[in-house]
């Protein structure tokens, strides 16, 4: 029965991939729940067990999804139209610098495996998702068929995890869809609910949607979602939520940006770090954190401990471990579960490749803080532009996440945002009413 269910879950999914290549993408987004369905025992349900390693479903389906989009993309357009923006060079960059990082790898089985998962699994939802949306002939639909596909399916799997985890006669403390991390789970919702937040906050957004497909934004949906967040009992996604949104307050508000105080702020504090990291006991001080929350809690030690490791590796190793080694020079190698990866975007880059890690580190903040007050500058347009104006906060949701959650080839949420952000922000400015407000002021 599990074989079977494996290849109907995988046969599904190739259909959807040739007959809705958006929709896909929302199943793709979220693999992780689609390939833990075959798995499951719906009658007596029990968690704390993971489906990581699923190759058909978790990799080569994917990679298939992935390459019927591509051969539909260029079978029907004759001129293929892409825009090579700043996101494309970082995007560049990381590639080049973590192939390159592999001569200095002290676990090249590891890191190639790392990196082949990046390339081929991760890579893929920035540069498909941008040729898809970059050639789409009507762009508002397709936007709309993903966003109606992943609150779709975020409400399905909302109703059976909250089934399923009434059932159990053991309990998982967090809900989740059984086999699957309680994280991607709740990021899975969070994602859900901003689409939906966004329909009753943006006017323009709520009329682009058709009649039929309003249910899906209706309040009991939203409700079921927002109920399974709380019951998933995840911090980083909520937080990320919360983070973006005071995000979007500062846009909205038109808070402007200093980048070069900013920055200095940043080098300077950062210069902080190293010297207390390597000139007091981290670990001492980070037990004192676990003493001040209960043991339920202790979760921020963990990821204490890998920032000080990677600010520790920057002086130690300045070029960097390359990539999936960073268990192998974690502190506290009895913590096997915290031990895994740096827990946060920028110190696994600045493990992973040293000088060069930090400098594109520095290269994400100053495009961040760069594309802020562009938003700024442009708030009232750009506010108008649902399309665009979604894009940024999923770009800005997401980039929170990698905060707190995930590693450099599994970032795919904020990849895909990037791509979208990328592609919406080329529409902009093409506009003919931006255009001609340009013209205008230079008059």
């Amino acid at each position: 029965m599990e074989q079977a269910l494996i290849y109907c879950v995988f046969i599904f999914v190739v259909l959807v991939a040739l007959k809705k290549s958006t929709i896909v993408l929302a199943m793709l987004l979220n693999i992780n729940l689609f390939r833990a369905i075959p798995y499951v025992d719906y009658k007596h349900p029990y968690y704390g067990y993971y489906n990581e390693n699923d190759l058909l479903l978790g990799a080569i389906l994917p990679a298939i999804c992935f390459i019927i989009i591509l051969l539909k993309i260029f079978y029907k357009k004759n001129k293929i139209n892409y825009k090579v923006d700043i996101i494309d060079v970082f995007m560049l960059l990381i590639s080049f610098t973590m192939i390159f990082s592999l001569i200095i790898s002290p676990n090249f089985s590891k890191s190639i495996y790392y990196t082949g998962i990046f390339l081929f699994l991760g890579c893929p939802f920035y540069f498909v998702v941008k040729l898809l949306f970059s050639n789409s002939l009507n762009i508002k639909k397709q936007f709309f068929e993903f966003v109606f596909g992943l609150i779709f399916f975020a409400f399905c799997f909302s109703v059976i995890s909250l089934y399923l985890h009434s059932i159990a006669k053991y309990p998982y403390a967090r809900m989740t869809f059984p086999g699957v991390f309680p994280i991607p789970f709740c990021l899975f919702l969070c994602t859900a609910s901003i689409f939906i937040i966004t329909y009753y906050i943006k006017p323009n957004f709520k009329n682009a949607v058709t009649r039929n497909a309003r249910i899906l934004f209706s309040l009991p949906v939203f409700a079921i979602i927002l109920f399974s967040i709380i019951k998933s009992n995840t911090r980083g996604p909520v937080f990320a939520m919360f983070l973006a949104s005071i995000v979007i307050l500062g846009m909205f508000f038109k808070i402007k940006l200093n980048i070069k105080i900013i920055l200095a702020f940043i080098v300077t504090s950062f210069a902080g770090l190293i010297v207390l990291v390597t000139a007091f006991d981290i670990n001492k001080i980070a037990m004192r954190f676990i003493d001040l929350v209960p043991k339920e809690g202790n979760s921020l030690s963990p990821r204490i401990l890998a920032y000080a490791d990677s600010i520790k590796l920057l002086v130690q190793r300045p070029w960097g471990i390359s990539v999936g080694t960073f268990e192998d020079f974690y502190s506290n190698q009895s913590d096997s579960a915290g031990s895994s990866y740096a827990h946060n975007l920028f110190m696994e880059l600045i493990s992973s490749f040293g000088v060069i890690g930090l400098l594109l580190s520095l290269f994400i903040i100053y495009i961040c803080l760069y594309e802020y007050n562009f938003i700024i500058k442009n708030q009232k347009k750009i506010f108008s532009d649902y399309l665009f104006f979604t894009s940024i906060i999923l770009v800005t949701f997401y980039f929170f996440e990698t905060q707190f959650s995930f590693t450099l080839s599994t970032h795919k949420g904020w990849y895909f945002a990037l791509a979208l952000y990328s592609v919406f922000k080329f529409k902009f400015l093409k506009s003919k009413k931006f255009e001609n407000d340009k013209k205008v002021n230079y008059e």
